[in-house]
């Protein structure tokens, strides 16, 4: 399949999308299912690493570190500066070029090497216009063209990290020794690469089943369901982001092949709940949404269901078991997540790191030296994991642009 330039981590949205597209009636006419038992699938196996404890660990000292302002020279490479930035091209301002109260590790990279190199040597509370030239491959829109950044620098300073010990954990957390502390730290991160590994191998499957299956055609009703579906998660993801939703936007083309396949998923998974008699029980959906409810902190499951309706719910949770059916009867091979990625890019692997991830401040994107022409833009690892259960945290994913 071929992948789309967006992907909902947050799993409630990406299960939006596939399922709100409506379930009713059959649809035999248009899709003759391939095997769907006895899949060969590999999965990731979940693991937490001293790696990425450690990781963890310096996230929570990089959190609670001092900043102490540095006074009486000029800035470095090697500083963390604070900044102003307007970036202008033929005199007018461009989508993404300016940011005010900037935080930038400076040599670091993440702006042009032009627009770095033209910072060191300012010092707190000037302001230098910096002319820079975007590389020809940088941006069909500003690719090629000189602009001229004026940049106010406000800060220097450096960060103090503190001391990893008893006193440390004891005021940041609920426990009182590293030990305890690295212990809860662990559970979490197997917790997570855990949920990783069976969003990832949920989705595999039901890809690797519509791969296999035979479609002609598909109700019209259908595809402007998911296409409103479509639409509507990206203008939620969008308002998530704080950006407008033409960032998400697809050519014409694009989006009816990322919409057919969200279509033809659904189809799937009817049809094999048809044919297996899968169905949701009054009882199984009553003990779900009181469950949901409860840990999407609703004060009953009333006011939960009237968020999403019975019949978006309903589908949600069809969607799932039959997910958990075809899983319960794949036969399942357990891999390295290096292992699983390698394989999933391929000769790409190496440069996959180079992606470029979306932002908190998507207004600062320009200013990154990246090629964007040929980049996907991602969040999380791709297209294909967008789970279809309401699972997750919807505050938990990271969103940083990085090289």
């Amino acid at each position: 399949m071929k992948k789309s330039l967006i992907l909902f981590t947050v799993t409630a949205l990406a299960s939006g999308i596939l399922t709100a597209c409506g379930s009713s009636g059959t649809y035999d006419k248009y899709v003759k299912l391939g095997d769907y038992k006895g899949i060969e699938l590999t999965k990731i196996k979940p693991e937490v690493t001293d790696e990425s404890l450690q990781d963890e660990i310096d996230l929570a000292l990089e959190e609670n570190a001092e900043q102490k302002e540095i006074t009486g020279r000029a800035c470095e490479n090697g500083d963390m500066i604070n900044i102003d930035f307007t970036g202008t091209i033929d005199g007018e301002e461009f989508e993404g070029g300016s940011g005010e109260d900037y935080d930038l590790l400076l040599g670091d990279g993440y702006f042009l090497e032009d627009l770095e190199a033209g910072i060191v040597g300012m010092e707190t509370g000037k302001t230098k216009d910096i002319t820079i030239t975007f590389p020809e491959d940088y941006d069909e829109e500003i690719g090629g063209k000189e602009a001229v950044f004026s940049v106010t620098l406000n800060s220097i300073y450096e960060e103090i990290l503190p001391e990893y010990n008893d006193e440390f954990v004891a005021k940041v957390s609920e426990f009182s020794t590293t030990e305890e502390y690295e212990e809860d730290l662990r559970n979490s991160l197997m917790e997570y690469a855990q949920s990783n590994s069976d969003d990832t191998a949920r989705t595999d499957i039901l890809s690797a089943v519509v791969e296999g299956s035979t479609f002609s055609g598909y109700p019209d009703e259908l595809y402007e369901e998911c296409r409103k579906s479509y639409d509507d998660a990206n203008a939620m993801y969008a308002e998530m982001l704080g950006v407008d939703a033409s960032y998400f936007e697809l050519s014409e083309e694009e989006t009816k092949e990322y919409v057919e396949e969200l279509v033809y998923e659904r189809m799937v998974i009817t049809a094999i709940a048809e044919k297996e008699g899968i169905e949701i029980t009054e009882d199984e959906y009553n003990d779900t949404i009181e469950t949901l409810a409860g840990e999407y902190g609703y004060e009953s499951a009333a006011d939960f269901e009237a968020d999403y309706t019975k019949d978006y719910l309903m589908n949600e949770f069809l969607a799932s078991k039959v997910l958990d059916f075809l899983l319960e009867n794949a036969k399942i091979t357990e891999i390295s997540e290096d292992e699983y990625y390698a394989d999933y890019y391929g000769d790409d692997y190496e440069d996959s790191e180079d992606e470029l991830y979306l932002d908190e401040d998507m207004d600062d994107e320009l200013i990154y030296e990246e090629d964007t022409e040929d980049e996907d833009i991602i969040i999380d690892e791709d297209i294909d994991n967008a789970d279809v259960t309401i699972e997750g945290d919807m505050d938990s994913p990271e969103a940083d642009i990085e090289k």
